[in-house]
């Protein structure tokens, strides 16, 4: 019985020094889940005469609760990183205003783009003024520009706010 138990953890041992190459936090979950459970599974199915059985059991439960940690984690971090404003040149599509106020000033700098997309994909006007004001963006358009930018569905308070001293 103990020889079995010792060649289930050897096993998990080995798939996952086997895998370490990959670095991803929904594979990384399911390694150290099926691990953590096959030695739980193992030390409670011992007691009750089945170590073998535990540990399988174990195993498994806990690389499918550490996969599906670990997905949500890298989830979060997708989320969280959508979220930063990412530091670039302002690269604007024909019939966008083009006009910012010296973007290299300010690396938190949001695309025009980018809130003419929140614009278009119905995202709440106090969002994106806010997005705006916690950037520190500065921006000044001309004329058509503003009407290109309300052509695009972004609504006059947020160009308002765009604009602002």
């Amino acid at each position: 019985m103990n020889f079995r138990f010792f060649l289930v953890l050897s096993a998990a041992g080995l798939v996952i020094c086997g895998c370490a190459s990959n670095k991803t936090r929904t594979v990384e979950g399911a390694f150290i889940g099926g691990a953590l459970g096959a030695a739980a599974g193992g030390i409670i199915g011992h007691q009750s005469g089945h170590g073998t059985e535990g540990a399988l059991i174990g195993a498994v439960t806990g690389a499918a609760a550490g996969a599906a940690t670990g997905s949500m984690v890298e989830k979060q971090q997708a989320e969280s990183s959508a979220d930063q404003p990412v530091p670039q040149e302002q690269q604007v599509p024909a019939g966008q205003p083009a006009a910012v106020i010296n973007p290299s000033a300010n690396p938190n700098q949001i695309p025009v783009s980018q809130i003419v997309e929140m614009a278009k994909q119905g995202v709440d006007e106090k969002v994106i003024i806010d997005k705006i004001l916690l950037s520190g963006s500065r921006y000044a358009f001309t004329d058509a520009e503003i009407a290109s930018l309300e052509a695009q569905g972004v609504s006059r308070l947020v160009i308002d706010s765009m604009l602002r001293d």
